[in-house]
Parts: structure tokens; sequence; C-alpha cells
């Protein structure tokens, strides 16, 4: 008589892994990453691209999207609006994660509030929820507010046990049209330009490219040419050249160490390429310019 009966954990929350709140500009993008937890993306105002696996989509403001562990994955500002995000990386092996895969879902008033009783509860948590996207600090929760990580768990589950209940009526799922590959790859295209940008005085590899994106020769080499009409190396020599050229007419280094500068192997392999590119070897662009 009255034996107690324990409540069946449909999901549990191991544990977070992190919690930021983002305050992007509207160029804001990031390599593409993976990890062995989830990881809930939430737009709080204006709109990103997520690139995944397989896909790309737009996520406007009261949108989200989850990343389920080890999937490949970025998020790129649409260079017209700046954009705010709550981002929740978590672990937890209950079965019935799986429904979020691949999934995008928008919220309803109750989904909101729930968040925003999340943010609320992780200021006292953490003391400030960080905002820095290079930050990468384990998390430390406090002990000043009683039970706030514990309640931070309830909002979170509660939020999971809310979208699963109301299933088709919030879900959107992950579109895999002709759109939605263009969004990914035309993003792609964007991060591995301005990776190339960044590397201009490293000699950077197809492979290095490779491995930074985690992507294969053959995939990166034909959503690039698609994009750009040329090929990534193609491109990152362009990038070189028109550097030299640069440094060339701010007269502050001699030839052989601009050469060393933009990571040529040798002064000979530079004006080699710097000739076939402008058509006058390093020296006499030097002279056309006095």
């Amino acid at each position: 008589m009255f034996e107690m009966q324990k409540p069946i954990h449909e999901i549990k929350i191991s544990g977070f892994n992190s919690i930021y709140y983002f305050e992007f500009g509207k160029d804001f993008s990031h390599a593409p990453e993976k990890h062995d937890f989830w990881e809930m993306v939430y737009v709080d105002s204006g709109k990103i691209n997520a690139i995944t696996n397989g896909a790309g989509c737009t996520l406007s403001q009261g949108q989200v999207i989850f990343h389920e562990p080890m999937e490949i994955h970025a998020h790129v500002s649409d260079n017209r609006v700046a954009n705010n995000m709550l981002v929740i990386s978590f672990t937890s092996k209950s079965p019935a994660m799986h429904y979020f895969k691949g999934k995008t879902f928008t919220l309803d008033k109750t989904g909101k509030t729930l968040l925003s009783l999340f943010l609320e509860e992780a200021k006292n948590t953490l003391g400030n929820v960080p905002g820095d996207y290079e930050n990468k600090d384990n998390l430390c929760f406090l002990p000043s507010v009683f039970a706030s990580s514990q309640l931070l768990e309830c909002y979170l589950t509660e939020f999971l046990i809310l979208l699963i209940r109301n299933g088709n009526t919030l879900e959107k799922p992950m579109p895999c049209r002709k759109q939605s590959r263009d969004i990914k790859n035309n993003s792609l295209c964007e991060l591995i330009c301005d990776y190339m940008k960044e590397q201009i005085y490293s000699p950077l590899s197809l492979k290095n490219i490779c491995d930074h994106f985690m992507i294969g020769k053959t995939q990166l080499c034909k959503i690039f040419r698609e994009n750009t009409g040329e090929s990534p190396i193609e491109y990152y020599m362009e990038l070189k050249i028109r550097e030299a050229k640069k440094l060339l007419r701010e007269k502050n280094h001699t030839v052989s160490q601009i050469s060393d500068i933009l990571g040529y192997s040798s002064i000979h392999i530079f004006s080699r390429a710097f000739k076939k590119a402008v058509g006058v070897s390093p020296t006499a662009y030097i002279k056309s310019i006095r």
C-alpha cells in the first residue's frame, strides 16, 4: 500500500558542456566543427545560415536547430542583419533525443518563455553568460544561488519535452532542396575564402584546407569552383600575388623578404609565380611603380 513509484525519465540531461549568448554582427562565421555532445542553437533575433553534414538552411528569429553528437556544423550570419543566439551544449544518452536529429523548430510563446527562464537562471548559475566565441573555458557553476544548476536542467528538460509533445505543430524538418544545398555551399565557400585570407602569410595546401573544414578534396574543389569559377589553390595564389603587389608598392621590404613573409619556399618560386600572374618580375613591377 502506497509504495513509492519512481518517475520515468524519458529524457535525462547528464550535464552541460557549454552555454553561450552571442551578439554577432552581420558578417560573423566560424569554421565547421564537431563534438561528442548535443548542441542547440536558438536565434533570439536576426537571421543565420546553419550548415550541417548534408544541407543548409536559414534560421530566423524564434527558431531553433539541433546538432547531434559528431555532426559537422557551422553557422554564418546572412550579411544583412546582426543576430543574437543562445547556444546550449549538453550531454544526453536518452534514446528520445533521436527525435531532434536533423530538425529545426519554430517556437511558440511557451517555448520562448522556457528559454528566457533558462537564460536568466544561467546568469545565476554562471554569474555571467559567456558571449565571446573564442572563450572555450570550462563551465563553472556557482553555489551562490540555491539549486540554480538543477533548475537549468529542469528548464531544458521541460523545453525538450514540449517540442516532442507538440510534434508536427512546431516541427520543421531540415530541407534538402536545391535551395538548402545552395545555402550550405555558398556559406561554406565564404568560410573557406575567409580562412585563406587569414592564412595569406602561410604556405597553405589543399590538404590543410580540407583538414580544417573536415571535407574531401573532390567535394571541396567542386563547391569552390561552382561558387567562384576557379579552384581553391588558384584563388589562394591570387590572394598572395595581390598581397605581394601591395607589399612591393609600400617599399618597406625587399623582394626576398616579401617572399619569406608570404610563405614561399624560395625567392625563385615567388618570382616565377609573380611573373606568371602579373606578366613582369617583382623587380620590374617595382620599377614600373616608380
